[in-house]
């Protein structure tokens, strides 16, 4: 066996006996604090899963958005919270759970995955980072799980869309239960860089792995920006590897949106407590890279003159951000809603 092929299998096997002992531990670790402990759900129906830590500022634009699109349930798992996100989520129909003892953010997600959506559908959304489908206007929740119900598909992958304000970063104060999608409303994508997704599983060769964008172009930060956010977890899929992808899955024709706002409120604050906590690890190097520009220029502007305000996702279909393959086309236009 060659040497590569073998250390993959060691770090493969290390990652599961790492994962099977935090199961055991789980009942030490997670303690229930609102809402249904358990959630039932149709086969296409979704819930989504939330790590949260410090998100209070988030917490009325993420429960609306993800209410009117609709999802069945949401669920939270607090990660050592010391701002009031504990006392506003418990106002809405949610799920809350907190972790008694701090750990990352991947093995919270698995935990997630686990509980709640073994053999189902799972959304898994940071507190900032609201998702979207191709032409949700047009077609259903339910008739898109519909879709990659009838095709047998078992993840989607989410493209991550930084959303930011024109106003230099960290100037505006933006009051608790605000909507986010108000204040913050342009994007740029003139410079994500685009290759081909390495990760079994996709079939659609038009969905790009993408990079870089607006954060690489202020930071330097050339992360990855695309993720299976939207699993069915159990069977074939195992997640994760390499921070955010899945082994086994089989990968829908139609790639969505995380309308990602890391710019609401202090980014300064959320780098600081990124880097005292650890609480991001496996992305350290993008936290240091934020500090590196935010100690020389607290305030960078991130508006460029590529920058554009959202209007709708058919933009981001036109600029081939998001791909549509012709038989989910099909679908929307046989299964237009009336509601």
């Amino acid at each position: 066996m060659r040497r590569s092929a073998r250390l993959a299998n060691e770090r493969f096997t290390q990652r599961i006996l790492e994962q099977r002992l935090f199961f055991r531990l789980l009942p030490r670790i997670v303690k229930h604090i609102h809402g249904p402990g358990e959630i039932s759900y149709a086969p296409d129906e979704l819930i989504v899963l939330c790590v949260v830590r410090n998100g209070e500022l988030y917490i009325k634009s993420f429960v609306d958005h993800y209410s009117a699109l609709p999802v069945k349930h949401i669920v939270f798992l607090d990660n050592g919270s010391t701002d009031a996100t504990v006392d506003l989520l418990r106002e809405y129909d949610v799920t809350v759970l907190q972790a008694e003892t701090r750990y990352r953010q991947q093995a919270m997600n698995l935990y997630l995955l686990n509980r709640f959506s073994r053999g189902r559908w799972g959304l898994l959304a940071d507190i900032d980072e609201f998702f979207d489908y191709p032409f949700s206007d047009t077609l259903s929740l339910r008739n898109f799980m519909r879709y990659l119900n009838v095709n047998s598909y078992t993840a989607v992958l989410t493209q991550v869309l930084d959303i930011f304000s024109t106003h230099p970063l960290d100037e505006l104060k933006i009051p608790i239960g605000s909507n986010l999608g108000d204040i913050y409303t342009h994007y740029d994508i003139s410079s994500i860089r685009k290759t081909e997704y390495t990760w079994p599983g996709l079939e659609e060769k038009q969905i790009k792995w993408h990079f870089g964008g607006i954060r690489n172009d202020i930071f330097g930060t050339d992360s990855s920006l695309t993720k299976p956010a939207l699993l069915f977890f159990g069977g074939e899929v195992k997640a994760f590897f390499s921070v955010h992808h899945v082994r086994g899955a089989r990968i829908a024709d139609v790639s969505c949106v995380l309308l990602h706002y890391p710019f609401a409120g202090s980014f300064r604050a959320k780098v600081e407590d990124a880097l005292q906590t650890g609480s991001h690890a496996k992305a350290k190097w993008d936290y240091e890279g934020y500090w590196r520009v935010l100690r020389q220029d607290p305030h960078p502007v991130l508006a460029s003159p590529s920058a554009r305000r959202l209007a709708g996702l058919e933009e981001l279909i036109d600029e081939n951000f998001l791909v549509v393959s012709p038989q989910y086309l099909d679908w929307v236009q046989r299964h237009v809603r009336t509601d």
